[in-house]
């Protein structure tokens, strides 16, 4: 039971550290963008990754070997102590025992859902489990779909574990891979324009190159964990879109693409699949040239074609990139274990905590006084 008590707090410390990630990178974003920086969509894929692996990694540690009792009193980066200690030295107004309950969410959460649970919680849990089980289905679905569609493609050539494969249901290139091989699926109609494919297998081999492929695998594999969490959703949505611009001003600059003959071959895939249908009916591992979604959500595929195309236009650049994820990769990995610690269950009582248990207790038998006088004859 403890193992599953401190694999829950786990848990909930990812879905918090999920909110806080998203914030920080959109602040990056918009502060790249003020300082007309916003072209530098490799560094900040990167240090997403990297900031998303922190966000995994850290809170299991910190649950399955107990860090944060030798770091968080030497470092005093309690969270609930920190606002405790705040709240004494008059910062902010609040009732103490309204401060004690908000504090005492996690126990309560805690308590509520692995406890005795009422029908409420066991309500809560009933849903939990429906949507991970459902999102899970639908995971296997789309890879038994996906097996299906390569199985039926057509062997076309081999290079060492990479295999290309061409396909006369497939709309739209992709990438995908199994356990021990790689694969690439173009259209079959793609062969009668010999510059559409080059520019299809040059974007899609540049996505293997990047390791592309294996990270929309891992967050697909995620998603059943965290359908419910709208950051995990805001956060993936913003790695797809830094992994195409990447992934687009790579070939360009390296296979000396033309910007309007790429931009050209874009339009031409996406309006193929627009009128013939969609490449997926669910979301599957696979990581394509263009992104077509049904009606309700067409308008993010619209946008995200749009920005890769003005990006390509733009022609800007990056300069030095490794340097700056190496100089920002400190801070940033630094930043998230310390919020990881933070925000963990306080140890021992401090001072300040006393105190406010003290305060609570006063103001308890001051009512309690006042009630029984209020209750004698004469009042």
């Amino acid at each position: 039971m403890t193992t599953v008590s401190a694999l829950f707090d786990a848990y909930v410390d990812i879905n918090l550290l999920l909110v806080l990630a998203c914030g920080l990178s959109a602040a990056l974003g918009a502060g790249l963008g003020a300082l007309r920086l916003g072209h530098l969509v490799s560094v900040q894929l990167r240090l997403m990754r990297l900031g998303f692996l922190a966000v995994l990694i850290g809170p299991v540690v910190l649950a399955l070997a107990p860090l944060r009792g030798a770091v968080a009193p030497a470092a005093s980066v309690n969270l609930s102590d920190f606002v405790v200690s705040q709240y004494l030295q008059g910062r902010f107004e609040m009732s103490p025992g309204a401060l004690q309950q908000l504090l005492g969410w996690r126990d309560m959460l805690h308590q509520t859902l692995l406890g005795a649970g009422s029908p409420a919680a066991l309500a809560v849990l009933a849903v939990l489990a429906a949507g991970v089980a459902l999102f899970a289905v639908r995971l296997i679905v789309s890879i038994a779909r996906l097996r299906a569609m390569i199985g039926a493609s057509y062997h076309w050539r081999r290079f060492g574990r990479l295999e290309l494969r061409l396909s006369d249901t497939v709309l739209v290139p992709f990438s995908t891979r199994g356990l021990s091989r790689r694969y690439v699926v173009v259209p079959s109609s793609m062969l009668a324009n010999d510059a559409d494919l080059r520019i299809a297998l040059g974007h899609e081999l540049q996505h293997l190159r990047q390791r592309d492929v294996e990270w929309e695998i891992g967050l697909e594999m995620l998603k059943p964990l965290f359908f419910w969490n709208p950051a995990f959703h805001l956060w993936k949505r913003r790695m797809e879109r830094l992994r195409e611009l990447a992934c687009d001003r790579q070939v360009v600059t390296r296979r000396g693409y033309a910007v309007a003959e790429y931009c050209q071959c874009l339009l031409r895939v996406c309006g193929s699949s627009l009128r013939r249908g969609r490449l997926f009916a669910v979301d599957a591992p696979v990581v394509a040239l263009v992104r077509t979604e049904n009606r309700l959500f067409a308008q993010r595929s619209a946008q995200l074609l749009r920005d890769r195309m003005v990006t390509l236009i733009e022609g800007r650049a990056e300069r030095h990139p490794a340097v700056l994820v190496a100089l920002l990769t400190g801070p940033l990995v630094g930043l998230m274990l310390l919020a990881a610690v933070a925000i963990q269950k306080p140890g021992d009582w401090s001072q300040d905590r006393i105190m406010l248990s003290t305060i609570i207790n006063l103001e308890r038998l001051q009512a309690l006084n006042r009630t029984s006088t209020l209750s004698q004859p004469g009042f």
